[in-house]
């Protein structure tokens, strides 16, 4: 799960990277558009040569009014006095004289709606333009000091922007490894003080079995030897399977899986393996949640049934009955219930193992990485678990299958 994280961040960090650089390639190709496409509108130079005057009359070649019509523009010429003495597809209601105000008026602005450029000639004033609302015209002013400096600025944010994008994931990368470093290395710990305490035993017991003089009941201490090679070797697989779910190695295939059946089937290996008459065990399950069949992955739902029944076991040392429940709440909601009514919790340790980020801190104290691998494996199957205290004394585990 944690890998899954390290892999979201690293895909969201190429993300935003891929996108700035993206920009900045947009940005360019536009820039080397914009130079490059020629500009169909009008100026002085590529119109006023091609209008032609004989005996006091102007006229315009007739391709450059062709270009005019299928630009969907206008053109006019005015003298010094305002008069309009040519013009090429002119609305009517622009058809007259102009003062020096509206001169002034649409130089800078629009003449009517119509945005209009105006450029001063040798014959008066050329003024071209488009149809009503197919441009847009804005007045904008910038101080030349103002420009230079953006342009002076630009490939330093720049440089600042790719700096950041790149410098701050890797910190973080280091962080994250830096961390991961530090909780590895208390998990080691703490696993090591577990399977010291059961290797202890063996140990013992192997003594006093080759002590001929200690006339001990040998049959007690090969069952002792039994139980803590069987709790070592779960110790183990547990270390594995909680690896495998961190870094999502292996796959963890779903089936459809008949929950009552694998839960009876479990309950009973379990039983017979342990062969420990100090626990009494049961299982309820709601008939109409018999043939209940979910699709989950049978060995982690097994895990999970065990890691909660050792759990009881190990805090329970003289003896408790443990109980196994299918069912459904009052909302409908299907759950399994895992519960003893042993020594129970305090609620300091009940509160750390309903905490949301409980699955991912460093193993310590006597709920360790058993309690652990059932949420990460609830996470898994997309279950809400939650822990409890009976009324009284005891510890209940909830897992809310559907």
């Amino acid at each position: 799960m944690r890998q899954r994280k390290k892999e979201k961040f690293q895909f969201f960090a190429g993300i935003i990277l891929m996108a700035f650089v993206l920009l900045i390639l947009d940005t360019l190709i536009y820039v080397i558009i914009v130079l490059n496409i020629p500009d169909d509108h009008w100026n002085e130079s590529n119109l006023i040569e091609h209008i032609r005057v004989e005996d006091g009359n102007y006229s315009l070649d007739n391709k450059e009014k062709e270009r005019i019509v299928k630009n969907n523009q206008f053109a006019m010429l005015l003298n010094k006095d305002g008069e309009i003495i040519w013009s090429e597809s002119l609305p009517k209601e622009l058809q007259k004289k102009y003062s020096i105000q509206d001169v002034v008026k649409f130089v800078r602005y629009y003449l009517d709606e119509y945005p209009v450029h105006t450029y001063i000639v040798k014959q008066g004033i050329l003024v071209i333009g488009d149809k009503e609302k197919q441009v847009w015209k804005y007045i904008l002013e910038y101080n030349k000091n103002d420009i230079r400096n953006v342009i002076l600025m630009t490939p330093l944010i720049l440089l600042i922007n790719a700096l950041v994008l790149i410098i701050v994931p890797v910190l973080q990368q280091k962080k994250y490894q830096k961390r991961r470093e530090g909780e590895r290395t208390e998990w080691i710990a703490g696993v090591s003080h577990d399977i010291r305490t059961p290797l202890a035993i063996i140990l013992g017991n192997t003594d006093m079995i080759l002590d001929s003089e200690a006339g001990t009941d040998i049959s007690k201490n090969v069952q002792q030897i039994k139980v803590q090679g069987l709790r070592i070797r779960r110790l183990v697989e547990n270390m594995n399977l909680s690896s495998k779910l961190d870094f999502s190695f292996g796959k963890f295939e779903m089936n459809k899986a008949i929950i009552s059946k694998l839960l009876r089937k479990t309950l009973t290996e379990f039983i017979n393996q342990i062969e420990d008459e100090h626990f009494q065990f049961d299982i309820e399950i709601d008939e109409s949640l018999d043939n209940l069949e979910l699709s989950v992955n049978e060995d982690l739902v097994e895990r999970v049934l065990i890691n909660l029944v050792h759990n009881s076991i190990a805090h329970n040392e003289d003896s408790c009955n443990i109980i196994v429940r299918l069912y459904k709440d009052k909302r409908s909601h299907i759950l399994l219930e895992v519960g003893d009514d042993g020594k129970g919790v305090s609620e300091e340790v009940l509160n750390k193992l309903n905490d949301r980020n409980y699955a991912n801190e460093p193993s310590s104290g006597s709920h360790g990485l058993g309690l652990k691998i059932v949420k990460k494996i609830a996470v898994l199957h997309r279950w809400k678990v939650y822990f409890e205290k009976r009324e009284g004394e005891g510890f209940i585990c909830v897992i809310r299958l559907a």
